[in-house]
């Protein structure tokens, strides 16, 4: 008997019919806001992150001769958040995965921890312009607002998203002062359900109004002013789990980013295929990732509610 029928391995016949790489399941595999111009990023060292603003001031008007000075405080306040830490190990057994799997799989699931990290950029930032927001004079204890008290505004669309709802986000950001050239460029981060509301409205589709691109690519990059950003969301018979815009019984909450709207920081910790430790011939892949956002300014943010 020859003495390679002990020897381990995959057969030959097998290795000729295995494609060498693995299907990717259907998935979001880069951030969609990461250079969308809405998040600024801060310094990625240290724990906690801080942005002081300042308040606007207006001239006092005077009708004297050598008046007195007009004097006035400014007001100063900070805005801070501390990085949040999240992780994900995936252990593989060098023999029995390789030898199952007829290939290693350490590349492909690397690739697998860093699509999960580009959507962890966007979920963050969506997380910040909907949450709370530490802020507070630099000398004092920081306190926690909501968005609407920071002066983000709510535009109610759950009778429909239309070319309407879309002009009041622009009236919106008008009378919150905000200026053409800062909210020029914003982006609204919708899902199918109301890309395809979009899609039918005569103002976004018909070249009376526009350039056919949109008819000829099948979907809305732009609505007038705002880039569109599409993300995956339920809908009547479709169940999204975990998904990027916040959902609540039959209402979802779709967000509008201004350009700088969002402030991050962003550490990678680790990143690497480490042999375990505890495990006989086994090897640790292993990402650690600490982030954080918050939003800028209130009146930069928006949100706008829709039905499920």
């Amino acid at each position: 008997m020859s003495s390679d029928t002990y020897l381990p391995g995959i057969e030959q016949a097998a290795l000729l019919n295995f494609k060498n790489s693995f299907h990717e399941l259907a998935q979001q595999k880069s951030s969609e806001l990461e250079n969308s111009g809405a998040i600024i990023y801060l310094p990625s060292k240290g724990k906690t992150n801080m942005m002081a603003r300042i308040g606007r001031l207006e001239l006092t008007e005077v009708n004297t001769r050598n008046p007195d000075k007009q004097y006035s405080d400014y007001a100063v306040d900070n805005r801070q958040f501390t990085k949040r830490r999240f992780t994900k190990t995936v252990q593989i057994d060098a023999k029995y995965d390789i030898n199952e799997l007829l290939k290693d799989p350490t590349s492909d699931i690397m690739k697998q921890l860093v699509n999960g990290t580009q959507r962890l950029k966007d979920r963050i930032a969506l997380q910040a312009a909907v949450g709370n927001v530490l802020v507070g004079a630099p000398d004092a204890t920081p306190t926690s607002i909501s968005a609407a008290t920071d002066g983000v505004l709510t535009v109610a669309a759950t009778g429909g998203v239309t070319y309407e709802k879309i002009l009041e986000i622009t009236e919106n950001f008008i009378n919150n002062d905000v200026p053409m050239d800062s909210f020029k460029g914003s982006m609204i981060c919708l899902t199918g359900k109301e890309h395809t509301a979009l899609m039918s409205e005569v103002e976004f589709i018909n070249n009376d109004y526009m350039n056919g691109d949109t008819v000829n690519n099948g979907v809305l990059n732009n609505a007038g002013l705002y880039k569109v950003k599409r993300f995956a969301g339920s809908k009547s018979g479709l169940t999204v789990v975990n998904p990027m815009l916040p959902e609540v019984s039959t209402t979802r909450t779709n967000v509008v980013l201004a350009p700088g709207s969002i402030a991050m920081a962003i550490e990678i910790g680790d990143m690497s295929v480490t042999k375990s430790a505890l495990k006989v011939n086994s090897f640790d892949i292993t990402t650690d990732v600490w982030v954080n956002a918050m939003r800028t300014e209130g009146a930069l943010v928006q949100l706008f509610t829709s039905t499920i």
